[in-house]
């Protein structure tokens, strides 16, 4: 069967108007996050210093168990965001979700921590005069791995725009947490829980809100 003139007019010049790309591949993608994770850990321990007890076996068993999620929630996170940042069909990875659970224990624990000390010895909590340090440091280390992660998306052809901000901002909240974490000496579970973990739902929200419109096609 013939096309139409029109037809063939409007393949030739869609045809004409194209140009090669640089093909976009998710394992590049989670590279650059991975850099700026190192990134933003070497640039903290610049700034203040990275905590030698890291090394020397000082840190306590909660140093690692909430660092230690903090990096299956960042890598959960990474995954699923590189994974959406093509248009695909198939079921979606819900890995994230059950990190966000099993990070979301840790606040829980924190808290029943603080309730149930003795009187005259119930860890800092919501008193913690580093609290907004942790905090604003690790969200400023996160910022850096939101960056990286937008710059990749850009590239790409996101459909999940919701889905891909949320990625971004777990990613980006959890990472920067493990990346200022290295320098933070104060690991105790009432610190840690509260204040390490905070970060990712408050990336979560802003990335939400702000990452949609910087990825939109």
């Amino acid at each position: 069967m013939n096309q139409s003139p029109s037809r063939a007019a409007l393949i030739a010049a869609l045809a004409e108007s194209t140009v090669p790309v640089r093909r976009v591949r998710p394992a590049e993608g989670t590279a650059l996050v991975a850099a700026a994770t190192l990134a933003a850990a070497a640039g903290a321990s610049a700034i203040f210093a990275f905590w030698s007890g890291i090394a020397t076996g000082a840190a306590s068993p909660f140093f690692w168990i909430v660092n230690g999620l903090l990096l299956l929630l960042g890598a959960a996170s990474t995954t699923a965001l590189m994974a959406g940042a093509l248009p695909q069909v198939g079921a979606r990875p819900n890995a994230p979700l059950w990190a966000v659970a099993m990070l979301g224990v840790l606040p829980l624990a924190a808290v029943i921590e603080i309730v149930r000390a003795p009187a005259g010895d119930a860890p800092a909590g919501l008193a913690d005069p580093d609290a907004l340090h942790c905090l604003s440091s690790s969200l400023a280390a996160g910022l850096v791995v939101a960056l990286a992660a937008v710059l990749f998306l850009r590239r790409a052809a996101p459909v999940a725009l919701a889905r891909q901000a949320w990625l971004t901002g777990l990613a980006a909240g959890s990472l920067g947490a493990l990346a200022f974490g290295v320098t933070c000496p104060l690991d105790t579970l009432a610190h840690l829980g509260l204040w390490h973990v905070l970060p990712v739902p408050l990336a979560g929200l802003a990335a939400r809100a702000i990452v949609p419109r910087l990825i939109r096609w």
